[in-house]
């Protein structure tokens, strides 16, 4: 039930009260939604009517749209509750905030959009994909922007740009071949087996388009030393990085005794 009470004086101002049932149904919310909220100390009604019934005021609707806004922007309730003691009582200012968050939500969900795309891509021309490749991509294209700040603070500027820009055109072939790699270690085939190191050959000629540079001269420039030297964090099984550098061992050994002959 709604109503409305009168100062007198001179100038009247009416304000109008809700009970908590049509608090509920005005909100689109639930009593036990308003209950769990006044349990937690967000949302303490204002008064109790003649009947002891709990009951809130346009102030009390105010803080329920940002709850309700807050919690939508996946907000836990301690996150909610910190922000409407710190500056969720001017509405101007709470706004902005909640634009702000928007935003935010908005870029996140659009990084999601494109995860999704560009895994599809991948998948499109696979059969079958390895659910850790999967894993690995999504985790990469996350964390992407803190992966490139990460570079920007050991490497030139130049070299991370042009990394980047390599990587997102060379990505597809670079995901196949994983792919390949990752299967074969599965089935059990040594890294010197003929077809692994085919495949390895074939990441190897794509690794040094990405860097522009052979992997065996990268080793020798002071890039190649601070990259040689970082630990990157990996969302592959350390058993499949292990399989790599050994696949990448003897495709340097035939290489050196190509080189001899």
């Amino acid at each position: 039930m709604v109503y409305t009470s009168a100062r007198k004086g001179l100038k009247q101002i009416s304000k109008t009260y809700y009970t908590i049932g049509s608090l509920a149904k005005l909100t689109s919310t639930t009593v036990r939604t308003l209950d769990f909220y006044d349990h937690k100390g967000l949302l303490k009604p204002s008064g109790r009517n003649e009947q002891g019934h709990r009951t809130y005021n346009d102030e009390d609707l105010f803080r329920l749209q940002q709850i309700l806004a807050l919690k939508y922007l996946d907000l836990s309730l301690d996150e909610i509750g910190k922000f409407l003691e710190q500056g969720g009582k001017d509405f101007k200012t709470s706004l902005e905030v909640q634009y702000e968050l928007l935003l935010k939500k908005q870029e996140h969900t659009q990084r999601i959009i494109a995860t999704i795309e560009r895994v599809k891509a991948i998948v499109k021309d696979n059969d079958t994909i390895d659910p850790q490749l999967i894993i690995l991509m999504i985790h990469a294209i996350q964390q992407e922007g803190e992966l490139k700040q990460w570079l920007f603070d050991r490497l030139p500027d130049e070299f991370v740009e042009s990394m980047f820009v390599s990587g997102a055109n060379l990505e597809h072939e670079i995901m196949i071949v994983f792919n390949n790699l990752l299967a074969m270690s599965k089935q059990g085939l040594q890294p010197e087996h003929p077809l692994v190191q085919e495949r390895g050959l074939v990441l190897k000629l794509i690794l040094n388009r990405l860097l522009e540079q052979p992997l065996e001269a990268l080793g020798k420039s002071e890039t190649g030393k601070i990259l040689m030297g970082m630990e990157f964090p990996s969302n592959f099984q350390p058993d499949f990085i292990n399989y790599l550098l050994e696949v990448f061992r003897h495709l340097m050994i035939h290489s050196k005794e190509g080189e001899g002959e």
